[in-house]
Parts: C-alpha cells; sequence; structure tokens
C-alpha cells in the first residue's frame, strides 16, 4: 500500500451552525441522511457536522482533484462504524475519479471541539 496523497481541513464550528441557520437547503446540499445525526434532545450536533464537513474537504485535497471535475458534496459521505471510527463511502463522480487514479482506500480521522472540526484524510493506491 503506498500513499497518493494527504488532505487536511480545518473549519470553525459556528460557520457551520450559521450556514444551516441561514440556508434551509444547506444541508441537504452538503450532508446525506445518513451523516445527519441528532442528540438525545432532538437538535444538529453541529461539532459532529462542521468535523464531516471538514473530512470532505480533505479528502477531496488527499485526491488532488479540490471540487473540480464534477464532483458534489455527497459524492463523498463521511459515516461511523459501530466502534465510532470513521469511514468515507464515494459515490457518482468522486467515486470515478478515484477509479481512474487507482485509489484504493482512503483513511480519516476527525477531532472537533465546541469551536473548531479537523478532518484528515490519506488515499492509497
Amino acid at each position: 500500500m503506498e500513499i497518493f496523497g494527504i488532505g487536511i481541513d480545518l473549519i470553525e464550528v459556528t460557520r457551520i451552525k450559521s450556514a444551516i441557520e441561514r440556508h434551509k437547503k444547506f444541508i441537504d446540499k452538503i450532508f446525506s441522511p445518513e451523516e445527519i445525526k441528532y442528540s438525545d434532545r432532538g437538535s444538529f450536533r453541529y461539532e459532529e457536522l462542521a468535523g464531516r464537513f471538514a473530512s470532505k474537504e480533505a479528502v477531496l485535497k488527499a485526491i488532488k482533484t479540490g471540487w473540480r471535475r464534477g464532483i458534489s458534496y455527497r459524492d463523498i459521505v463521511i459515516l461511523n462504524e459501530k466502534s465510532g471510527a470513521p469511514y468515507v463511502v464515494l459515490s457518482g463522480r468522486a467515486k470515478e475519479i478515484c477509479e481512474e487514479l487507482n485509489i484504493k482506500k482512503i483513511f480519516i480521522s476527525i477531532s472537533h471541539t465546541k469551536e473548531l472540526a479537523i478532518g484528515l484524510a490519506i488515499a492509497t493506491i
């Protein structure tokens, strides 16, 4: 297994919270239904959404495309295993590009505080 690329992204949680509160379509444009989690109180966990957003950006850096070449936010889905470990599911143009580049796996790590979220991605061939 060889590293193809590494990506990292940092975002302020308030940016995601503000975008969701101001633009009704933002959350559905960026996140899949499986990515959107609610707390026990029925509210969004903005820290988790910010971490997923940062991870999507990190994946694009790791595969060296950015948002060019027709990739949409929902082509990259960040989910969690039962253990809590995050993983990436690609579809659409993101999946096609990774297949073209012979990328076999993308590893990610996410961390957040109440103020900041960070996502790290490593793409391997």
